[in-house]
């Protein structure tokens, strides 16, 4: 544990929009970090005057009266990519962070990633996660353990073919960041298109081993569900598609299997079922060896303790 000063500021970054209830779960992991110098910044995307921003701003007054708080005002619905990036803009951190406002970061989340992104002197840094349900029960521990290749088309090769994501699994020094156009402000795949950036841009990064952040799966509104998700799948594909001639044949079938999984996945937590199956059935059209050997590493993901 570190409770020094002198030690480097840490910006935790945190979007919100239509989730108060939700909001102090959140801020409480970052409050109960064991790195103590961190300024926490909410960017509030309610829209002015709404019953959701004075609900937000209700929730926010005990937080306020923190010297290590700041609250940052958009122009509301902007969007969650556009709301980080003006609070990147506006923070104060020599490394950021970021977490969305209905997820939770472990205690150790960010003395464990700083001091690693120190020993290897980085510019950008990504781990693990978890994927829990509304009874706190474990559905999926995602690995990101994709390439031991760090230069820039090793990385590259590894954010086409799984997406080196979510958001919360980030964290970077603030002025390398500032050196790309941030976040995608975009429905959907906003991640994505920041890690896009930084790769491009030829930041330091590595992979930390370990799962430091819980991510939820609930019935609430979010981006990763519902038409969104669908037309930011569909982009991000036709996006992937310039980078195409980096991977075989073999690798191109896999990225188009993805795509569909993910469709498949989306629509049916959606309640589409209609289009559910029918991505489903696309998706076990384009490869069933990698239907295959997905579902035995998602089913077996729920039981990983790591």
């Amino acid at each position: 544990m570190t409770d020094d000063k002198n030690q480097p500021l840490i910006s935790v970054i945190v979007p919100t929009y239509e989730r108060s209830s939700l909001l102090p779960r959140a801020l409480d992991s970052i409050y109960a970090q064991t790195w103590k110098n961190i300024e926490t910044v909410v960017a509030d995307d309610n829209i002015p005057g709404s019953s959701w921003e004075k609900e937000t701003k209700r929730v926010l007054a005990p937080y306020m009266k923190r010297e290590d708080f700041l609250y940052v005002k958009t122009a509301g619905g902007t969007g969650g990519g556009a709301a980080r990036n003006l609070a990147l803009r506006e923070c104060r951190g020599e490394y950021v962070a970021f977490l969305d406002d209905d997820d939770r970061y472990l205690p150790e989340k960010l003395e464990r990633q700083i001091r690693f992104m120190q020993k290897y002197d980085l510019d950008g840094s990504y781990h693990d996660v978890r994927w829990f349900d509304e009874n706190e029960r474990q559905v999926e521990y995602r690995s990101m353990n994709y390439t031991e290749d760090y230069s820039q088309e090793g990385l590259l090769k590894a954010h086409i073919l799984h997406s080196i994501a979510p958001t919360a699994i980030y964290m970077f020094r603030r002025d390398q960041l500032l050196k790309t156009e941030g976040f995608g402000e975009v429905p959907s795949g906003q991640d994505f298109i920041l890690m896009l950036r930084c790769i491009e841009k030829g930041l330091k990064m590595r992979y930390l081993e370990g799962a430091y952040v819980v991510q939820y799966l609930h019935g609430r509104k979010r981006i990763s569900l519902g038409d969104n998700k669908v037309k930011g799948e569909n982009m991000l594909y036709e996006l992937k598609h310039n980078y195409f001639h980096l991977l075989t044949k073999q690798e191109r079938t896999y990225v188009k299997f993805r795509h569909y999984a993910v469709l498949a996945f989306s629509s049916m937590r959606s309640g589409k079922l209609v289009r559910g199956i029918k991505y489903a059935l696309m998706t076990a059209g384009s490869s069933p060896k990698y239907c295959v050997e997905e579902s035995v590493r998602y089913f077996s993901s729920k039981f990983r303790r790591k």
